[in-house]
């Protein structure tokens, strides 16, 4: 246990795609990905963020945040069950009500707002709690550590291998342009005195499916996914097992942005 590194803990987020306390993560995806394509990389970083913002505090070893989520671990699920249904809503209604300061209200925080992203990306990190070994072994050196930066950072990577798969399909979804496929770019309709469109529609329903999800099953705890649990089980004993070394993936990551910054400065130079 005490081995876990940077590779092993970024690793271990990875693999936990297949848990189901990760269910929510690529639903989450096409929940923002829908009537955000513009700007679907800023979004998946800020799903990111929000990740951050639920695990990061725990690989902190702080009593108090570990008390708080573990000791009222029903009422964060009943409440982000609740908020997510609550965004779904507001997703769905676009602008079709106002009523005095709930209309300022929703200008700043709709369904496809950042802070609904952040909000989105904060249930997944609350769900994956139970997802796999290596969060367990994190926490359990951080607590035991008593380095608080060193659990901050092995959360900070954990949270990062749950957000690589959606990052990189970010990236194909803008390379590709799907979003201004023509079934993809939906139409505007009316439902009564309200003006929709199909892909905030779509969006809605996913915000408000993934509540459901939350509420029915106890925050994903109590969920199944059709994968043996012995490949699950395999893939997180093989992360904790990685034995790269810290400054080697630091170096590496500190190359790969070194690399992304050039390419995008010669980009924008053109």
């Amino acid at each position: 246990m005490s081995e876990v590194g940077y590779a092993a803990a970024f690793l271990g987020g990875l693999f936990a795609l297949l848990s189901p306390c990760s269910a929510l993560l690529l639903p989450a995806f096409f929940a923002y990905a829908f009537p955000g394509h513009a700007a679907l990389v800023g979004r998946t970083l800020l799903f990111y963020l929000g990740l951050c913002a639920v695990l990061v505090p725990l690989g902190m070893g702080s009593a108090l945040v570990t008390g708080f989520f573990y000791g009222h671990q029903d009422l964060l699920i009943t409440a982000a069950g609740a908020m997510l249904i609550l965004l779904g809503v507001m997703q769905l209604t676009g602008q079709g009500w106002a009523i005095g300061p709930l209309e300022r209200l929703r200008g700043h925080v709709r369904g496809d707002s950042p802070g609904a992203v952040l909000a989105l990306g904060a249930v997944s990190g609350l769900a994956g709690f139970c997802a796999g070994p290596v969060l367990g072994a994190v926490l359990t050196i951080a607590a035991a550590s008593g380095s608080t930066l060193r659990g901050a950072v092995l959360l900070a990577l954990y949270a990062a291998g749950m957000a690589a798969p959606l990052l990189a399909l970010a990236l194909v979804w803008q390379r590709f342009d799907l979003g201004r496929r023509r079934w993809l770019r939906g139409r505007g309709l009316r439902l009564g005195g309200l003006r929709l469109h199909t892909t905030t529609v779509a969006s809605g329903l996913v915000f408000i499916g993934l509540g459901v999800l939350f509420l029915a099953f106890d925050g994903t705890r109590t969920l199944t996914v059709p994968i043996p649990e012995a490949w699950e089980a395999g893939l997180q004993q093989a992360a904790v097992a990685v034995s790269v070394p810290d400054l080697l993936v630091v170096a590496g990551a500190g190359v790969a942005l070194a690399v992304l910054i050039v390419r995008r400065l010669r980009k924008t130079g053109k």
